[in-house]
């Protein structure tokens, strides 16, 4: 008796897809690290980031990946705003904190 196998789940993804998640999870790396150098130099009696800095990292990182959520989920125009978002919300972030 031969074994069947079933057939691979189709992927619903994308380059774009995979781009904004990359992005998504880019930005919580992101504000993880800021939140460390924030807790570091306030143990060390240093400057840091600063609380603005903290709490936007944090705000844009769950942003991005609350609507990575959407882009996951969803499809067509949809999707593709979803990724629009994501790509928006991280370009923000980074130019807000880091660039400008």
């Amino acid at each position: 008796m031969a074994l069947r196998s079933e057939p691979a789940p189709r992927h619903r993804g994308g380059p774009w897809r995979e781009l904004s998640g990359a992005l998504a999870v880019g930005m919580s790396v992101l504000a993880v690290v800021v939140v460390v150098f924030q807790v570091l130099a306030f143990v060390r009696d240093m400057p840091g980031p600063g609380a603005l800095t903290v709490l936007g990292h944090i705000v844009a990182a769950l942003l991005a990946v609350f609507v990575q959520r959407y882009a996951d989920r969803l499809t067509g125009w949809a999707a593709a705003l979803s990724v629009l978002g994501v790509v928006a919300v991280s370009g923000t972030a980074l130019w807000l904190f880091w660039w400008a």
